[in-house]
């Protein structure tokens, strides 16, 4: 996670306190991730995450936290929240708001093996069951209903007019009326917890929303299943058949996967150009979008047939396992 807010002993010490915790052994910062500071906290028994959000305001932080209870509710594999005693589900620390979670042993692999992706498609689909509460954004918070605070910009005139032209692809595109779902929303291989071949937890639910199912699976083909020279089918068939064995896509779905894939592409590349240009300007990130931008290119340059192929390999991957 990124440091944007440097904590002493003391300080962590009383927050922990504050969530009913006491006897704080060690603490240490914790890397990766973009939007919030976060410290790994330990006691003699437990370790936490103690997490400051640094861009969300109270009401978001809240619903979440009340999301990753209503997920533990429904055996989702996620994040467990230490609830503060008191009427508050979250604590405020220099006027932004914090939560505790408790700490999930394991790693991330940016090389997730057919097993682990065969259980996340597994998991996947068990989300996409879960009532979503009516908290939850109608829309993904990077999605197109946001393009234009990059497209309205002065900066980057280049990136602007390829963001443009996406965005009028994806409107073409994308059919109305799609299901509906309770979405992760940024499955990459970095919100995975992994243990000795098997899947431990997805975590990371900040932009959890109602939204197009069809958007997680394109999101996880591009976070899990790609790489800079594109798509990995072999991997995207693993991922597809866990979940075509918990549930089944309606034939529209099925057909606009790659159309999905190309949103998730573009939408991060979105959201690193705005994070890193607009909200939290970073000369060092600068290039960060390109990545995808580039993979979001590639993707709309492969047939749909690929994509389609994907659905009958899972289907015989399903009936080889029953």
């Amino acid at each position: 996670m990124a440091i944007y807010a440097r904590l002493d002993r003391n300080t962590v010490e009383a927050l922990a306190c504050q969530f009913g915790i006491e006897g704080v052994t060690a603490f240490s910062n914790m890397e990766g991730g973009a939007e919030n500071t976060s410290y790994r906290v330990e006691t003699k028994s437990e370790k936490y995450v103690l997490t400051l959000c640094d861009q969300k305001t109270f009401a978001q932080a809240s619903n979440l936290v009340n999301l990753l209870v209503h997920l533990t509710d429904h055996d989702v594999c996620t994040s467990r929240v230490v609830v503060p005693p008191g009427d508050s589900n979250v604590v405020l620390y220099d006027e932004k708001p914090v939560m505790l979670k408790h700490y999930i042993e394991g790693n991330f692999t940016a090389n997730l093996s057919g097993n682990i992706l065969f259980q996340l498609g597994e998991e996947i689909a068990q989300l996409h069951k879960v009532p979503a509460p009516s908290y939850l954004p109608q829309s993904f918070p990077y999605g197109r209903n946001y393009f234009s605070d990059v497209t309205d910009s002065n900066l980057d005139h280049t990136y602007i007019e390829w963001l443009s032209e996406k965005n009028s692809y994806l409107e073409k595109h994308i059919p109305a009326n799609l299901p509906l779902a309770l979405i992760h929303g940024d499955v990459f291989f970095d919100n995975v917890i992994v243990r000795e071949d098997q899947l431990i937890a997805i975590i990371d639910f900040e932009e959890a929303c109602h939204y197009y199912r069809c958007f997680d699976l394109g999101m996880l083909i591009v976070g899990a299943c790609s790489d800079h020279e594109g798509v990995s089918f072999d991997k995207a068939a693993r991922f597809i058949s866990g979940y075509q064995k918990e549930t089944t896509l309606q034939p529209i779905e099925q057909e606009t996967l790659k159309i999905f894939a190309v949103y998730a592409a573009v939408a991060t590349s979105f959201w690193r150009f705005r994070q890193y240009h607009l909200i939290r300007p970073n000369p060092q990130m600068y290039e960060k979008h390109v990545e995808m931008q580039r993979l979001a290119d590639i993707i709309s340059a492969c047939p749909n047939s690929r994509f389609m192929e994907l659905f009958e390999i899972g289907r015989a991957s399903c009936r080889e396992r029953v």
